[in-house]
């Protein structure tokens, strides 16, 4: 999920983060244990939003005990620890890892096309395990990313059309985290917002970049100055598309009603994600002044 969904640590109790760090090696350590596949940490902090609502709300009994890293054997750290807590999650993950690994590697060049490769062979058996387990989850992903690289490929005009089949996928994930249907309404609707901020996140992160390579970027149509973008207007719109995001997706929230964990997945929804994207405006602003 890119980077963009974490909390705001400085304005978390001690002990919400303990709990936030033993979500993101509980769900790195139900990974490696399901589907032998041992993410990144920073992957795990974007699938620990995830992890804590699908923990809240399918009631899993969960204990923590304290393990070693590697790398730092007499230290040791908090771990969520859950029978089945997190089947859907790791699952989700799984099949998403997979085809981000697969988009990616059209796109690269020979270095990272390299280290892709590696990646995505790594990756395959987990892929598989999950597709054979959720077959319709993995075939949904499967159209979707398909569709977004039709988009891509057409140069899509808007940033709600461009985001769209990223949206529907994490709706769909976010709605099987609950088997109460008022809950996987709601949810869907939270799965779809969460997506569309962390697309347009993404989209403004490397909007620069992709202006420099010709890459496509809905955010770059239109917004040009001679022979180059004009950044203040697409910071501008980005900034009111992502407060009108981030405003339904506090709604939906509510709606759930989440007990349990509550003060960790308060902070990344309610401060969080806003003050992850007002970094990168710090960010290209600081760039700009060098």
């Amino acid at each position: 999920m890119f980077g963009y969904v974490k909390p705001f640590e400085d304005h978390m109790r001690i002990c919400d983060y303990e709990t936030y760090r033993s979500a993101c090696w509980g769900f790195r350590r139900t990974m490696k244990k399901n589907y032998g596949l041992k993410p990144r940490m920073s992957i795990c902090e974007d699938f620990a939003l995830l992890a804590l609502l699908e923990l809240s709300l399918n009631g899993a009994e969960v204990d923590t005990v304290n393990i070693r890293r590697f790398g730092h054997p007499f230290k040791k750290i908090p771990c969520m620890v859950t029978a089945n807590g997190l089947e859907i999650t790791c699952a989700a993950a799984a099949i998403l890892i997979y085809n981000n690994i697969l988009d990616d590697l059209e796109d690269s060049r020979f270095l990272r096309k390299s280290v892709l490769k590696s990646m995505l062979k790594k990756s395959t058996k987990a892929y598989n395990k999950a597709a054979e387990k959720y077959p319709d989850l993995s075939e949904y992903v499967s159209e979707q990313m398909a569709l977004q690289k039709k988009l891509e490929k057409e140069n899509c005009k808007t940033v709600d059309r461009a985001s769209e089949p990223s949206s529907n996928i994490l709706s769909e994930v976010a709605s099987r985290l609950s088997t109460d249907p008022e809950k996987q309404r709601i949810l869907r609707r939270f799965g779809f917002l969460l997506a569309r901020y962390i697309y347009i996140a993404d989209a403004f992160d490397d909007v620069e970049e992709d202006f420099r390579r010709r890459g496509f970027n809905p955010l770059i149509r239109g917004n040009y100055v001679i022979n180059d973008i004009d950044l203040p207007a697409i910071q501008k719109k980005t900034e009111d598309s992502v407060n009108f995001t981030l405003g339904a997706l506090a709604d939906c929230y509510v709606q759930l009603d989440i007990e349990r964990f509550k003060p960790v997945i308060d902070n990344i929804v309610y401060l969080g994600l806003k003050n992850g994207f007002y970094d990168l405006i710090k960010e290209k602003e600081e760039m700009a002044e060098e």
